[in-house]
């Protein structure tokens, strides 16, 4: 028996696809805007860590809004799709770039990713609804 949101999921892969893409837009915006403000104040560079967790939290959010709001319902799972295909990508590339491995600093960045993406989904449904739910 298949539910309303996996009996579409032909029509709603185009929309978490390109949710995706503009999640993936907003991390990198946010990248450059917090290196500027590190290359300005002069700050440490350890706190890069904290700025990239960050602007992947907010790039997540943003794309969960984004494609929950355009498919109109089940808002957290449409979320939960976001942040884990964010993880993957984000952690492929980190697991190429560099040969550090799984940690824990890999397991927080799940769980911030998920956080993020699931709040956003669960706003994007109900941003222009008069009954909220969570």
């Amino acid at each position: 028996m298949q539910n309303e949101f996996s009996g579409n999921i032909k029509k709603n892969l185009p929309l978490i696809i390109k949710g995706t893409i503009v999640g993936v837009g907003l991390t990198l915006i946010s990248m450059v805007i917090f290196a500027t403000i590190m290359l300005i104040f002069n700050l440490d560079r350890n706190l890069s860590v904290p700025f990239s967790t960050v602007s992947l939290a907010i790039g997540c959010f943003f794309a969960a809004i984004y494609t929950s709001k355009n498919i109109g319902r089940k808002g957290y799972l449409v979320g939960l799709i976001i942040g884990i295909i964010v993880f993957v990508m984000v952690t492929l590339i980190s697991l190429i770039i560099t040969s550090d491995g799984f940690s824990y600093n890999t397991l927080f960045h799940f769980i911030i990713i998920l956080l993020s993406s699931v709040s956003g989904g669960i706003m994007g449904v109900n941003k222009n609804k008069k009954t909220r739910y969570i």
